[in-house]
């Protein structure tokens, strides 16, 4: 089967759905782009019945690969399709990605994703046959810039405290490092010598080797969908690029129920660039920003990044509703490196959690029972946020905007009500100690709640939550 670009993928879950699916795909490209992908290709594949016991995920940094191949060659719980996904796969890492995974570490590492950046970073390790252990005798710069060459030298230089916290990061939660050539050299057997027909496998991720036998088998047996958007600077590409982001765009406002003037478009693509991710989030924001305002405005993307700007804290209650916690650690380090007061910090953590837990609340009562995990924003309008206006008690300030309880009910789905309350319990623990002589120990204070808070103990005992690996990856 040929390899397709993204904007073919509605003709390819045409296919899946007439029961005409491929045994394995590969979604490779911009990350953005292939999630959205993977996400329409499931749906395609799986009954929405059939996801809870059909439906297998594995993170890509830590999948075994003999434990993929037995699950591939395992019949479905349920009659039907199975599907396996190894999300952001290291498989096809090799010596030429060397580069673009440390310049990705680095730029994640700048943009406060410390989760990311370890990911990049370990990646890079791996391929260049280094181990962990390696970094904790000595001399570590040394065999770094021996094994990872020119690039390293060059943004270790250029950027400020990398890799050196990202080396922090990757210690504190020991990863092991894949075999990358063994590993697709044995998937590859297993996809040639194929399995029951009701099995799927998808592999997602950022790179591919096409020299290797294993896209070469995939490309022949499978589906290759090509995900990736256009870097350079040529005519063709920046061409590409606006058309993808421009579909994009499209859809994000038709959901929300607005349009954008033709002016804002490209003040927004001035400001993001070709990076869908970026683009998704500053789109995001600007809806927001606007209120009830139908059509966003090309003055408004400058507005909204200086109050972006001038209101960080606002990232900080972003990475708790996300369980973010390598960012919220950085985005705390940022804010007192600022001169926000800790307590200003912390009082944005807890009002984040408090109304977590109001809108928890009303979700679990009779009004708000129209919620949804996964709920889209025009359904939420239409179906709660006429409920939550009714109601009393404090659960929404006078200028509250829709987007904005709707993210936080996103938010919230990502704990359970235990886990809210105990956060809460937290974050008073914190307050007391900070206002009883702490304050010289204020940023040990608050990143050991944030720490907590998210589900990660800083002293490694059970936490709120049980402790996730700070480098797994969700579908």
């Amino acid at each position: 089967m040929p390899e397709i670009r993204c904007e073919a993928l509605p003709e390819l879950i045409t296919k899946a759905k007439r029961e005409a699916a491929a045994p394995v795909y590969l979604l490779y490209g911009d990350e953005f782009l292939y999630k959205s992908a993977f996400k329409a290709l499931l749906e395609a594949l799986l009954s929405p019945h059939q996801k809870s016991l059909n439906y297998e995920a594995l993170d890509g940094s830590t999948a075994d690969i003999h434990e993929l191949v037995a699950r591939l060659n395992t019949f479905p719980l349920l009659p039907g399709a199975k599907v396996i996904c190894v999300h952001d796969t290291q498989i096809f890492y090799s010596q030429t990605s060397i580069d673009d995974l440390v310049l990705k570490s680095k730029e994640a590492f700048e943009k406060q994703d410390l989760k990311r950046s370890a990911r990049y970073f370990v990646g890079a390790l791996s391929v260049a046959g280094l181990s962990l252990d390696d970094l904790c005798h000595g001399g570590s710069d040394e065999c770094l810039e021996l094994a990872l060459g020119k690039s390293f030298r060059v943004y270790q230089k250029a950027a400020d405290g990398w890799p050196r916290q990202v080396i922090d990061c990757c210690l504190h939660e020991p990863w092991s490092m894949p075999a990358h050539r063994e590993d697709a050299d044995v998937l590859n057997e297993a996809i040639r010598a194929g399995f029951p027909k009701t099995n799927h496998l998808i592999l997602t991720g950022e790179f591919v080797d096409k020299h290797r036998k294993l896209y070469r088998t995939i490309k022949q047996i499978g589906v290759v969908v090509d995900c990736s958007i256009a870097q350079g600077d040529k005519a063709v590409d920046k061409r590409q690029q606006r058309e993808i982001l421009r579909a994009h765009m499209m859809q994000t406002l038709g959901h929300a129920s607005k349009t954008m003037a033709p002016a804002g478009f490209e003040v927004l693509y001035e400001k993001t660039g070709g990076g869908l991710r970026n683009f998704n989030s500053e789109l995001e924001k600007l809806i927001a920003f606007v209120g009830d305002r139908k059509e966003i405005l090309a003055d408004d993307v400058q507005e909204a990044s200086e109050k972006t700007k001038q209101d960080p804290i606002y990232e900080l209650s972003n990475a708790i509703g996300h369980r973010d916690a390598p960012k919220a650690l950085l985005l705390v380090q940022s804010l007192l490196k600022a001169k926000f007061i800790p307590l200003q910090i912390l009082s944005a953590a807890t009002n984040q959690v408090r109304k977590m837990i109001l809108l928890t609340d009303f979700i679990r009562s009779v009004p708000g029972c129209g919620w949804k995990r996964g709920m889209s924003y025009g359904a939420f309008q239409k179906s709660v946020w006429s409920e939550l206006r009714k109601c009393k008690g404090g659960i929404l300030s006078e200028n509250a905007h829709p987007f904005s309880v709707y993210k936080t009910l996103m938010h919230s789905d990502n704990y359970s009500p235990e886990e809210l309350e105990e956060a809460l319990g937290i974050l008073l623990g914190a307050d007391i100690q900070l206002k009883t002589g702490a304050q010289q120990d204020a940023g040990l204070v608050l990143e050991h709640a944030l720490l907590r808070i998210c589900g990660i103990s800083a002293d490694h005992s059970a936490g709120p939550a049980s402790k996730p690996n700070l480098f797994s990856k969700g579908p």
